[in-house]
């Protein structure tokens, strides 16, 4: 799995997979430049986060977490690390499971880029977003599907960016209201 994230690839290659992640909404992308011509497929949470998913994380958790060390408050302090690697992982093979990817598969194992559709990205120029999709995903020969996807891809963004307008508004009013623990004035005394 640790070859998957291994950094910047040659010059001129390109990953096999890219995953498109919209993290205020509850599918995701992906993209299989394996083949003849871009496979795309969009997975839904539920897919990917079963029961499954969460008995591998609550297993390799506990694991961690009554690991024996002579260091027990480092080791204590530094678990949320642990904790983010190991949901990265368990994430990943759920994802390569559903799209029929083996992850023990060493001989085969795809290289993967995944692009997480938040910050900056969301304020580009749409345009200039779906031209890249739409470039990635026309492939040396074409894809019949191009135009049903880029319209995909394009819906999920406005929804994506709805949704972080939504959650900015929600995080003001609760600042203003001071019913948010992120914001506080000068003045206030949270002790």
């Amino acid at each position: 799995m640790d070859d998957m994230f291994r950094g910047q690839l040659p010059e001129g290659e390109v990953p096999d997979l890219h995953f498109y992640i919209f993290p205020h909404l509850q599918e995701l992308l992906a993209v299989d430049l394996r083949g003849e011509f871009p496979l795309v497929t969009s997975l839904n949470a539920s897919e990917i986060f079963g029961g499954r998913f969460y008995r591998s994380v609550e297993g390799e958790f506990s694991h961690i977490l009554r690991h024996a060390t002579p260091y027990p408050f480092d080791h204590l302090l530094n678990l949320p690390l642990q904790l983010e690697e190991i949901i990265r992982e368990m994430a990943m093979t759920s994802i390569l499971e559903n799209l029929g990817i083996d992850p023990e598969d060493q001989e085969h194992f795809p290289t993967a880029m995944v692009f997480v559709v938040s910050g900056a990205v969301i304020s580009m120029h749409r345009e200039e977003l779906l031209q890249s999709f739409r470039s990635m995903i026309e492939g040396p020969s074409g894809n019949p599907d191009i135009d049903a996807w880029e319209a995909t891809f394009a819906g999920m963004l406005s929804r994506e960016r709805e949704a972080v307008e939504q959650v900015s508004q929600q995080e003001l009013t609760e600042a203003m209201s001071g019913d948010s623990p992120d914001y506080f004035s000068l003045w206030e005394n949270r002790n």
